[in-house]
């Protein structure tokens, strides 16, 4: 069983700190309102849900990290690695979700006639909205939850020099992801849910 508060305070199971909805705010006022409706409403549905698993992954892979050499582990280490990739895998969805809506604004576009935005388009709109000096290098960090992201991909076995399980680490994958999540936050951050785990430093 795992807790994601203290055990003793929920013995039965574990408790969240925010639900879907209450990320609802903080899409709002970041994803452009110049979107059509039907394609704004999905994507904030979509991003909601996604946000709330990020938040349950990174409770079970920081207590894992973290904890001393004396206390048990929070996860098997296969799962640790996959939780890993798992996040990825969300922040990068979350990070293409709001590249692309806001790609498509710069652009003067409503989304409605589904386009197909290219991964450097909405890379260099997120950055330019995100993290536009590169203070909190977005686009270095994006790019490497990316390469992450991509090793879903499993037609090209010879091309690997290493087994994938290496690049799912904490230093090399989590942390890159999680900074790149929290940049966004930085954007409107009195909307984003008061107790969520993303506004935390991956290092603290």
């Amino acid at each position: 069983m795992f807790f994601i508060i203290e055990s003793d305070e929920r013995p039965d199971g574990y408790a969240v700190l925010s639900e879907s909805n209450d990320w609802v705010m903080w899409l709002h006022r970041n994803i452009p309102a110049t979107l059509a409706n039907p394609v704004r409403s999905r994507l904030i549905s979509n991003l909601k849900h996604l946000l709330v698993g990020l938040e349950l992954k990174a409770a079970l892979i920081r207590p894992h990290r973290h904890r001393s050499a004396n206390e048990r582990p929070v996860l098997f280490e296969p799962y640790f690695q996959n939780l890993i990739l798992e996040f990825c895998v969300g922040s990068f969805s979350v990070l293409e979700g709001l590249g692309a809506a806001h790609w498509l604004a710069q652009q003067e576009l409503d989304g409605g006639d589904g386009p197909y935005v290219s991964r450097e388009r909405w890379v260099s709109a997120m950055c330019s909205v995100y993290d536009e000096t590169n203070e909190f290098a977005l686009r270095e960090n994006l790019y490497r939850t990316l390469a992450i992201r991509d090793r879903l991909h499993q037609d090209r076995l010879g091309a690997r020099e290493e087994i994938d399980w290496h690049a799912f680490s904490y230093d090399d994958a989590f942390i890159p992801a999680c900074e790149a999540i929290r940049t966004l936050l930085r954007r409107e951050a009195d909307a984003v849910p008061e107790n969520s785990i993303l506004q935390l430093s991956p290092t603290a």
